[in-house]
């Protein structure tokens, strides 16, 4: 049985795979990327809400005003961070977490407070002229003394005590504006018991007059009650430029410990080197489609890159570069078992022997990263996409261009095409 011949058609593949590169860096010279709020300046709140709130409904509150592209972080329980875009706030509106001063019990001055237990209004009903409240005798509360303070008869004073025990009936402690004393509790009427009277409506915390601030507070405070804005604030385009740079830079920096990973790995066959270089170029041409399909979904759908983004980007290098080894190590097996046998035919041999492995690994990843995507997923959606994109990419990529750039290399096919543009170009133009 005459044996599939992959690498003797990688000119096509070539082909393919600049076809899908060109594109795509077509893609992001004329579309570019849409940069999620990570990756731009905007508004971060922490709010803690006094009841239990769904963070779905929360989103979707958001959504409702304007901001689908919310990133909502629980941070603790019915506490939320969320980051908008930029708020339109008139200056003073931001407020910055302040650690909380910690009560301290030493070097209190002076008696604790008495504890209020209701209000009682001085005299008997109906009772005319001035009122006495009394000081204890000798310590004894049921025995009245001086007399400590008068006040007009209906004066509504503050309880303290009821003393229950004394044999002429019950007393109360009670304040006046003026001083603290005894008072016989049939002398009084209309005695309210503490937390009896009409509770007062709780304050909003809607901050006032605040832009968008307030527009987005008033609606929480409608749906889901009571809440307190621990923080508010701007994120400015400072630390979005660094959050950029910080995740180019892990591309670089993983892309190098791969290159040297790889140039170690297979120390044992001919020019190791170009195996480094092939897995960094199937790596790179991953990468770009990935890119280029991220410009045209945000132009068609509105899809934002964001951290998340960059997560997926660096899981489609790692199976990139795994593709790519599994490859590279069945040629290296065939190299050592066959070394008689030209390159070509080795690499054909590993292709084949791994193209089931990969493709059934493949799309095992493609069904489960589908079915997130068809179920929900919502806040990983721009990182199921990108390793949807990355793995189809990856497989053409380990398939087609890692393994048959080493045959290439190997004969030459680069000098030759290069050469053959060179003359084609340098022949001279027939006259009329």
């Amino acid at each position: 049985m005459k044996q599939i011949d992959l690498v003797g058609t990688r000119r096509y593949f070539f082909v393919g795979s600049a076809i899908a590169v060109v594109a795509s860096l077509v893609l992001l010279a004329v579309l570019g990327l849409r940069p999620g709020i990570e990756f731009t300046s905007g508004t971060t709140a922490l709010i803690a809400f006094d009841s239990a709130v769904d963070q779905a409904e929360l989103r979707e509150t958001y959504a409702e005003l304007g901001h689908s592209d919310a990133l909502i972080q629980s941070t603790g329980p019915n506490e939320y961070l969320i980051r908008t875009g930029e708020l339109e706030v008139p200056e003073g509106s931001f407020t910055e977490v302040a650690p909380d001063a910690e009560p301290t019990n030493g070097g209190a001055i002076g008696p604790s407070p008495l504890e209020e237990i209701g209000t009682v209004a001085l005299g008997a009903e109906g009772a005319e002229g001035d009122v006495e409240v009394y000081e204890a005798t000798a310590g004894d509360v049921c025995t009245f003394g001086e007399v400590a303070d008068t006040q007009p008869a209906g004066t509504v004073v503050t309880v303290h005590e009821v003393i229950a025990t004394c044999e002429t009936g019950s007393v109360f402690r009670v304040s006046t504006e003026e001083s603290l004393g005894l008072i016989a509790a049939d002398n009084t009427h209309d005695f309210v018991e503490a937390g009896a009277a009409e509770e007062t409506p709780a304050e909003s915390p809607v901050t006032e007059d605040a832009g968008e601030r307030t527009e987005i507070e008033q609606r929480l405070f409608e749906e889901y009650g009571n809440f307190e804005v621990l923080e508010f604030a701007s994120v400015s385009a400072v630390v979005s430029n660094a959050a950029v740079r910080n995740a180019a830079a892990a591309v670089v920096v993983a892309s190098l410990f791969i290159m040297g990973y790889v140039i170690f790995a297979f120390s044992g066959v001919p020019r190791p080197f170009r195996y480094a270089v092939a897995a960094i170029v199937a790596l790179l041409h991953d990468v770009v489609i990935v890119l280029g399909a991220f410009a045209l979904f945000g132009a068609l759908f509105g899809i934002e890159i964001n951290l998340m983004f960059v997560t997926g980007l660096l899981t489609v290098i790692g199976f990139s570069v795994h593709d790519s080894i599994v490859v590279f190590d069945r040629v290296r097996e065939n190299v050592r078992s066959a070394p008689a046998a030209s390159l070509a035919e080795n690499v054909n041999s590993a292709l084949l022997q791994t193209m089931a492995r990969s493709l059934n690994t493949s799309i095992t990843v493609l069904i489960t990263v589908a079915a997130m995507l068809a179920l929900g997923g919502v806040t990983i959606q721009e990182f199921l996409l990108v390793i949807l994109v990355g793995v189809i990419a990856g497989v053409y990529s380990s398939i087609g261009i890692a393994a048959q750039l080493l045959v290439a290399w190997e004969e030459g096919d680069f000098d030759r095409w290069f050469r053959r543009g060179k003359v084609a170009s340098s022949d001279p133009q027939p006259t009329a």
